[in-house]
């Protein structure tokens, strides 16, 4: 399954890796792509080992806001 984020707060390329590395320590992620220009970030999990929910915190945990 593939799931896109609308992430505010991300300026730079450091933005992106840190979101992204955060994300790929979660068991089920599979793919992540940020995008700190389009202020995106698209993720390919596997839902029954994670949910939405803890991506949105892994991605606020590191200082940037899910908007949608």
């Amino acid at each position: 399954m593939q799931k896109e984020f609308a992430v505010t707060g991300m300026r730079c390329s450091s933005c992106e890796n840190l979101v992204k590395e955060a994300l790929e320590e979660l068991y089920g992620v599979e793919e992540v792509r940020v995008s700190h220009s389009e202020g995106v970030v698209a993720v390919s999990y596997e839902p029954s080992l994670v949910s939405t929910a803890a991506m949105i915190a892994v991605i606020e945990e590191q200082g940037f806001k899910v908007v949608s």
